[in-house]
């Protein structure tokens, strides 16, 4: 399966020196955690919900009028529309990212992909272990802890 196939085609995106809060209701208008940076119809960085609470407001900076260009990531890594499955699969892991920009060969905006969008085409192993590699830290470990039954709300006593 190649990239077109499960890209979103077209999304929302937004120039260099957009609020972030005009992007954050860019992803609230169009259900979606990132939104595409284009400069000249070129495909320059990144900004995820994300970026927008850790980078800018837990900072107490002012989102509605910070420029997108102060906490994008840039370069976006990103990927070709008729690259396959499994190259989309691989730069998200090897960059620990959720969303991967796709662009054609002058570098302007097709698509982006979703951790979500592989996700519905994943078996429930497959897919967790893409959520493992793309939000561990490399020297992170997992470790599974119970609740005590007391403070499991969903099971009747």
């Amino acid at each position: 399966m190649q990239v077109r196939d499960f890209m979103t085609p077209a999304p929302a995106a937004c120039e260099p020196a957009t609020t972030l809060r005009l992007a954050a209701k860019l992803m609230a208008d169009h259900n979606c955690a990132a939104i595409p940076i284009v400069d000249s119809n070129v495909a320059v960085g990144i900004v995820t919900d994300r970026d927008i609470a850790c980078r800018a407001v837990a900072l107490g900076w002012n989102a509605a009028e910070l420029p997108a260009s102060a906490i994008m990531s840039s370069p976006a890594i990103a990927v070709g529309p008729d690259e396959d499955w499994d190259k989309a699969i691989d730069l998200m892991k090897e960059n620990r990212i959720h969303h991967l920009l796709v662009i054609d060969d002058a570098g302007a905006l097709v698509g982006i992909v979703a951790q979500s969008d592989l996700g519905r085409r994943m078996n429930n192993r497959e897919l967790g272990d893409l959520a493992r590699s793309t939000s561990l830290p490399p020297s992170a470990t997992f470790r599974a802890v119970p609740l005590p039954a007391t403070r499991r709300p969903w099971m009747s006593h």
